[in-house]
């Protein structure tokens, strides 16, 4: 079923990319499996060529090209999908561009839906409280600091120090940490960093990134701080 359905999805893609005059170097061009893995990323660059939008977008400091079917979207703003194909040695003979890589796009929308929302925060939400007491940087801020400083250190890179109470491995490319030091109550103890490091439930470690805050990925889920792309050192 899974190979049958591979084949379809190819298909489609390579019969609508001849009926929007997009042709395919067959000899040179490869096609990997069909995806479904939640993405949000940010466009950097876009051209227009008939039926396809082609967008370089960024995420998780990574940059990539991925085309949709034509849709109003301006740099700076973030799409979302979750259903791809990748093609490798792509050849676009309507702007005369070979890209090494390009991802054909099933769903790329500006907005999340519930269902991709839960794909990309899959057992990232915060957790509760634990009994934990980490001592905090001579030079670094505690959770309770962070989240009553939050608007005066937007976009500032700074470190904190704190116990791993949950780890998620690669989602949406990244992988989310949360953090508790022992400070803070309610809705102030717990922060969620994500990172490229690799690290373990009961590790204190150090994280060094910048501060984001009232990040809203939609479909209801929202953080008041976080910490993206982070780089980590354990203590």
């Amino acid at each position: 079923m899974k190979i049958l359905l591979t084949i379809l999805l190819t298909a489609v893609f390579l019969i609508t990319a001849c009926n929007s005059e997009e042709e395919i170097e067959k000899d040179n061009s490869t096609t990997e499996e069909a995806k479904k893995e939640a993405h949000i990323a940010m466009v950097v660059d876009k051209i227009n060529a008939n039926n396809y939008t082609y967008l370089q977008v960024s995420e998780n400091k990574k940059n990539y090209w991925i085309a949709v079917s034509q849709m109003e979207i301006e740099i700076g703003e973030t799409v979302y999908f979750s259903k791809y194909m990748e093609m490798k040695d792509f050849k676009s003979e309507t702007i005369d561009r070979t890209f090494n890589s390009l991802l054909f796009v099933e769903d790329a929308r500006k907005s999340a839906t519930p269902d991709h929302m839960k794909q990309v925060h899959s057992g990232a939400m915060t957790i509760s409280k634990q009994n934990v007491k980490v001592e905090p940087l001579d030079d670094g801020y505690t959770i309770k600091q962070i989240y009553a400083e939050k608007k005066d250190l937007e976009d500032k890179v700074i470190e904190v120090k704190g116990k791993v109470v949950k780890f998620n491995p690669q989602i949406m490319n990244r992988n989310w940490i949360h953090i508790q030091d022992g400070t803070g109550a309610e809705n102030d103890y717990d922060l969620v960093v994500t990172s490229a490091d690799q690290v373990k439930v009961g590790d204190v470690i150090i994280v060094e990134g910048a501060v984001i805050i009232d990040k809203d990925f939609g479909a209801g889920y929202f953080f008041p701080v976080i910490i993206e792309d982070a780089r980590i050192k354990t203590d």
